[in-house]
This record gives C-alpha cells, structure tokens and sequence, in this order.
C-alpha cells in the first residue's frame, strides 16, 4: 500500500520545534514580501487577506488555488536557499517539517523566519493562527477568524452534547505493510475529534502510531482513511475491508468506513472548523 504524502509529512514532524519571537512591529507590514514554508501557513496567509503579499510557497501550497500561481521554493523538507534569498523576502513562515538550522540560516540572511509549532492541542489551532497573524501585522483579523471558528465549533457541541451514546471514531492516516498510523491522543487531531463529539479510539496510541492489537480492541464505530494517490473513494474502502485483519473491524462490516481529504483534514489552521463539522456529520449525520 502506498502512503499518502501527505502522511509522511506527519512522520517529518517528530521533532520538537520551537517559536521564534514575531514582529513588534506591524507598521510596515502592508509591504511584506512573505515566502510560506507550510501549507497551513499558506492558507493562513490567504485566510488572514495577505495573499497579494506571498512570494513563495512550497510545492504542497495547493489552497486557495491562487497559491498555485506563486513561485514554488522547493519541498517542505528541502527548500531552496537561494530561490528563497531571489525573492527578495522579508520574512518566511513555518509551522513543521523545516529544519531549524534553514530558518536560522534565513535569519542570518537578513531574512525574518520564524517557526510556530502547535500541532499537539485543539486549542494551539487558534494559538497557531495568532503567531503567523503576529508576524504580518493581521492580528485584528485574526481574532475575526478565530471568534468564527470557535462559534462554529461550539454549534456542533451544542448539537452532540444531545447525544445519549457517544460514537468511537478512528482516524487512520497510514495503514498497512508499513505499520498502522491514527490520530493518537497526542495529536491536535484527538481534540477534533472530541469537538466533534465522538471519542477517540486510537487515544491510548502516541506519536501518530496504533498496534493492530489495540485497533481490533477498540473496533471503532467509525472509521475515517486519508485519501490515497492513485486511488479513488471506492478502492480505497475496498483495499482496507479486504485486508486482514481490519476485515475483522465491524466498521469494516457495517460500511462504516468514509475517506476523507487529508490536505484539509491534517492541516491544523483555518480549515479545522471545518474538519470538526465534517466529523461531526459522519459521526451523527440526523443531527445536522
């Protein structure tokens, strides 16, 4: 089985990155050049209304589909060095995946990079959108975006808390000969799903790894699959159902099984609402 990329850009993010300090000053911001070392940080910067400002993004920047037509900088874990300096930029962005010694080889360039990584709570979602906000001066924005969010977030409470018995949920992002990968506990992805009112089981996992044996003990009412390159919808059901042994899952059994995008879903930033909606729809789908 392939792994999507999009996972294995999950697997990059094992190590522990720290914030750099923003911008005191948002005076100036207006004329930023900005390159984005992230997708979420791209959507970010579209989201917060500073997307005329990008300069460069990474090959994976794929939304809003105006990111497309910005310069590419390279990989997410190998960028350019001196496309990025040819872009005359001001500052440059990351969330993950970059190695803290290109950011602080950018800085030592008269180029301003910061790295913000929150990628462990539900909450640091909205802790993530301030810090990129910080650094281009859109701090009144986002606080507008994330207010929003937040109340959308708190309908779907509102709406699950209804609910008697609560749904088991799964959320695999890698599966197969090459181990078995979820939304553990200690991901931002396990507070997703609980805003979205089921209950993670692949909780008691860490660092995005599942056993096989604490799968078939949790047989989740619900089971969600990252897309796959090379693989719509219906083949990508089948290969899991047809694989033991998660043949064994009722899930497997009952249809239970939804493939979801993992580019909207796995990118903690302004589309998380949407991702607690989306959730919360497969989960108890007569409630909305």
């Amino acid at each position: 089985m392939k792994k999507a990329l999009s996972f294995l850009v999950v697997l990059l993010c094992a190590f522990a990155l720290c914030a750099q300090s923003v911008v005191e000053s948002s005076s100036q911001t207006d004329e930023l050049k900005i390159v984005s070392l992230a997708p979420n940080v791209t959507e970010m910067v579209y989201a917060l209304g500073s997307g005329s400002q990008l300069v460069g993004r990474t090959d994976y920047c794929n939304w809003p589909q105006e990111a497309l037509s910005v310069r590419s900088i390279g990989t997410l874990w190998d960028p350019d060095m001196e496309t990025v300096l040819a872009l005359n930029a001001d500052v440059a962005i990351a969330s993950s995946i970059v190695d803290p010694s290109f950011i602080e080889s950018l800085n030592k360039a008269g180029v301003k990079a910061y790295q913000f990584y929150e990628e462990d709570s539900f909450d640091g979602t909205y802790t993530l959108i301030e810090e990129v906000a910080a650094v281009i001066g859109k701090e009144k924005e986002a606080q507008t975006i994330i207010e929003s969010m937040k109340a959308r977030v708190a309908a779907v409470q509102e709406k699950t808390s209804k609910v008697e018995k609560k749904k088991s949920m799964v959320y695999m992002v890698g599966y197969g000969e090459w181990g078995d990968y979820a939304a553990t506990g200690d991901t931002y992805l396990d507070g997703v799903i609980k805003a979205a009112g089921g209950i993670n089981a692949a909780e008691e996992g860490t660092a995005w790894s599942i056993s096989k044996e604490l799968l078939i003990k949790a047989d989740p009412d619900v089971i969600l699959i990252s897309g796959y390159e090379g693989m719509d919808e219906k083949a990508t059901i089948a290969d899991f159902i047809s694989t033991a042994p998660y043949n064994q899952l009722t899930a497997s059994k009952t249809g239970n099984i939804f493939v979801v995008d993992s580019d909207s879903t796995q990118r903690q930033g302004v589309r998380t609402a949407d991702t607690v909606e989306q959730f919360a729809k497969i989960l108890y789908p007569e409630l909305f």
